[in-house]
């Protein structure tokens, strides 16, 4: 995470696309990064992370343009989004995941928000795109205020409610403030990383218009029910880690609320999966730190099953 090796950027922004055995994909996702109407100058970076796709090829023969860095063992993500930070010489950073679209209008959409702001990353509204059925679900991506007390919160105990890095826009600067991607993570890394944009006074904005199209493919994707427990167990270590960060004031629930409420997350996935034993633990876990609220959680979760089979 060091920010030293950074160099100095110029005017314009650099695309950073992470690549792995996606040869078909990326190109659309490049296709899309080529064709922004955005006017100012754009430096496209493809990190191939040894695809054995023949990626490196295709993309050196096809994309003349676009800046292709080959590497020899696979690194995973974050490290190949931080590979292409250390030599992107844009004003600002935009993530495009190689399975990911954009809209034409995003970059100038994104960048137009950012114009005159301090401290700040913009977010766009996202479209998922389930490709088996062709279905198309918007999506907001900003806390659920409702629920949590403040954005911080949300990372904390529920999560990212920025569901790729394909729908962020950074300014350049923010990474000398924050630091790079946590490469030791293989998951949630970039609930990671916003979390200490936040503690470091950076505060995202929104766009409303869905610029960012997520596919979901399921092919590589970590979105499955066997991954809970080490979603949990990640989720109740960067609370640990970054609740004695946020200064006091802001503090505005104690850490035992906290981890009720991500044991209380979980056990409702456990719940919705009928995964019936690990419901009932991760609730008693929950109860163990906030007995009112994992009540609440557990009963709100069988009022919704009912709900579900007796379609009230």
């Amino acid at each position: 995470m060091e920010t030293h090796e950074l160099k100095n950027y110029k005017m314009g922004v650099s695309v950073i696309i992470p690549a792995y055995n996606r040869i078909s994909m990326l190109e659309d996702a490049l296709h899309s990064a080529l064709a922004q109407d955005y006017t100012g100058e754009v430096e496209i970076i493809v990190v191939d992370d040894n695809s054995q796709d023949g990626t490196s090829e295709i993309v050196r023969e096809k994309y003349p343009t676009v800046e292709l860095v080959s590497l020899k063992q696979n690194v995973g993500a974050y490290a190949a989004r931080n590979i292409a930070l250390r030599q992107a010489q844009g004003q600002y950073i935009a993530f495009l995941d190689s399975d990911d679209l954009w809209e034409k209008e995003y970059l100038s959409t994104q960048l137009l928000a950012l114009e005159s702001q301090v401290k700040q990353f913009c977010v766009s509204a996202l479209v998922s795109w389930y490709v088996s059925t062709g279905q198309r679900v918007v999506k907001s991506q900003k806390p659920k205020l409702k629920k949590y007390t403040s954005a911080l919160h949300h990372l904390l105990s529920g999560g990212s409610f920025i569901f790729t890095p394909t729908s962020v826009v950074f300014p350049r600067g923010l990474f000398d403030d924050v630091g790079l991607f946590d490469e030791t993570l293989r998951m949630a890394g970039d609930t990671d990383f916003y979390i200490r944009c936040l503690l470091a006074g950076y505060e995202p904005i929104f766009t409303e218009e869905p610029m960012a199209i997520r596919r979901m493919h399921g092919k590589g994707q970590l979105t499955g029910v066997s991954n809970i427990e080490t979603r949990k167990a990640g989720r109740i270590e960067r609370a640990t880690k970054y609740y004695p960060l946020i200064p006091e004031v802001n503090r505005v629930v104690p850490i035992k609320r906290i981890y009720a409420e991500i044991h209380s997350y979980f056990s409702s996935r456990y719940f919705q999966e009928k995964y019936l034993y690990q419901w009932i633990a991760t609730s008693m876990n929950a109860a163990a730190y906030d007995p009112i609220f994992a009540m609440s959680s557990l009963v709100g979760d069988i009022k919704n099953f009912l709900r579900y089979r007796l379609q009230i």
